[in-house]
């Protein structure tokens, strides 16, 4: 599903009023009709309720008169409260609420002049409140009587049904603007914003439906916008079942650097989500003293012992070996539980630019770059980057919370400036391409919170890379999985005792569902 940007989704708008010709007043009243059949799915006694709309200025405020009128024709108690005086209006806000007043719909004028409780009691009174105070072109914090009223309206404790977004909400980014609405449920119109699906966006969102309001095809095809929400009917596109022909050496070879002392598990954990996506071959670079260990771990992936440190971590002796070894191969993973020793990091360093084959770079290989990412932009070959909040944060020289207030900027900044594909793990994890593709992933949950999961999602995303799949294809169709993954393991083992290796039996089955679902030639 396509997901846009505020100003992407004005562009389209503009687009088809001026040179489609679908007017304004058209487009408005698709939306308000779509918007009114959700909430009453949400609520099915919705016209029994007492309803105030709570309309500001601008298109929304528009959508909200519109929905006035129809749950005014409809026999619903309905008031409008228009917190901008009619004089303020413009354009197709301002012609329907001149028709709310000829209908006769019950509304009033809010004055900035007045005293504020005894107004408020207008809306206080409700048992169901439509927000359609700010749209999705807000750009500065909330402030003064409109963050008095968003504050109050989430203190009712009431339903409340937002008209495109929550107000108060930057519909890119998902982050509150000082204040927004805490809203029960959200009709947004032509496609779904960026900010309803990103943490803390999707909390303040609630249920989500996506209402067509007649953009054409053409408008949106010509507009070349490539963000996209991942579902399963998305991705399915992209996976095709293999042909009978096929073989080990047809399905690609995965070279693994992963593990030291200690850290033995996260080496077969990739492995073994290499093995479970499809990989045809494996072959696992370990310190050659834990060489035993993991000839026992794990079975079907093959071992290489290479020099180690003193600490018992990939030596930068190996560099020569592994350059050697994988020379004809399809692609590499890098990174979970090979420790930060020096001689490790440099070892990072120097195979991000003389590995010839697509990478991905994971848990200590991302740290052991955050003193300097720009050897990054030095890469021989695709890399993609999977890092979770606090490891983006090291690499990108930012915090923590500066990366999870805005998962969109964090994630595509950082690849378009260093040429990399992003995959910053978490809540709704978000997958960014250097030429500005950007994805958000719809599966997943919190019983993924434990160790080894992100290991898995390593291997995955490598065996998807050696079976061809362009970097930014693997990276969604990985991160698609293996949350899906989890999510059928949520039944049984609910949102705590999700074990990594639980996971990993789920993820062929999840490969064969796409594939069933899109008939191939």
């Amino acid at each position: 599903m396509l997901v846009v940007t505020a100003s992407e989704m004005a562009g389209l708008d503009r687009r088809t009023i001026q040179e489609i010709g679908i007017p304004g007043m058209v487009l408005m009243e698709n939306a308000a009709r779509g918007a009114a059949d959700f909430y009453r799915e949400v609520i099915p006694d919705l016209v029994r309720r007492r309803i105030t709309v709570v309309a500001g200025g601008g298109n929304n405020a528009g959508d909200g008169f519109v929905l006035g009128r129809l749950f005014h024709e409809q026999g619903a108690r309905i008031r409008v409260v228009c917190l901008r005086p009619p004089g303020r209006l413009q354009g197709d806000a301002l012609t329907n609420f001149l028709i709310l007043e000829r209908i006769g719909v019950p509304h009033v004028v809010w004055d900035q002049d007045k005293d504020f409780p005894a107004q408020w009691g207008w809306i206080q009174d409700s048992d169901v409140v439509i927000d359609a105070i700010l749209g999705t072109g807000l750009k500065s914090e909330v402030q003064g009587t409109y963050r008095r009223i968003i504050e109050g309206i989430n203190g009712l404790g009431v339903p409340v049904l937002a008209v495109d977004i929550p107000s108060g909400l930057d519909a890119t980014s998902g982050r509150p603007l000082g204040a927004a609405v805490r809203a029960t449920a959200t009709a947004t119109f032509g496609f779904p914003k960026t900010g309803h699906f990103v943490e803390p966006g999707c909390e303040y969102t609630g249920a989500l439906k996506v209402v067509d309001i007649g953009i054409p095809a053409s408008v949106v095809k010509s507009s070349g916008i490539s963000r996209w929400w991942l579902t399963e009917e998305f991705v399915s596109r992209w996976i095709a079942p293999r042909t009978p022909s096929v073989h080990k050496g047809h399905a690609g070879h995965v070279g693994v650097l992963a593990g030291s002392r200690g850290k033995t598990g996260a080496a077969a954990l990739v492995c073994l989500g290499a093995a479970r996506a499809g990989a045809g071959l494996i072959t696992l670079f370990i310190p050659s003293s834990l060489n035993s260990i993991l000839e026992v771990k794990i079975t079907e992936p093959m071992t290489l012992p290479i020099p180690e440190t003193d600490e018992q971590s990939p030596a930068i002796d190996a560099l020569p070996h592994i350059l050697d070894f994988m020379d004809g191969k399809q692609a590499m993973a890098v990174g979970p539980g090979i420790s930060l020793h020096p001689q490790t990091c440099g070892l990072v360093k120097e195979l991000v630019q003389h590995i010839q084959v697509p990478m991905v770079l994971d848990a200590d290989a991302i740290t052991a770059l955050a003193d300097d990412p720009r050897h990054l932009q030095k890469a021989s070959s695709p890399v993609v980057l999977t890092p979770h909040p606090g490891e983006m944060a090291r690499i990108s020289k930012k915090s923590t919370q500066a990366v999870q207030e805005d998962r969109i900027e964090a994630a595509s900044g950082f690849s378009k400036e260093h040429g990399v594909v992003v995959v910053l793990k978490g809540f709704r994890t978000v997958i960014a391409a250097p030429d500005g593709r950007l994805a958000i992933n719809s599966t997943g949950n919190p019983a993924m919170a434990g160790g080894g999961t992100g290991d898995t999602l390593t291997g995955i995303i490598a065996a998807l890379l050696a079976q061809q799949f362009e970097p930014f294809q693997a990276a969604c169709l990985g991160a698609f999985i293996h949350g899906a993954a989890a999510d059928r393991c949520l039944p049984e083992s609910g949102t705590r005792g999700l074990i990594a290796s639980d996971l990993l039996q789920h993820v062929p089955v999840v490969i064969g569902q796409l594939e069933s679902l899109t008939d191939f030639p």
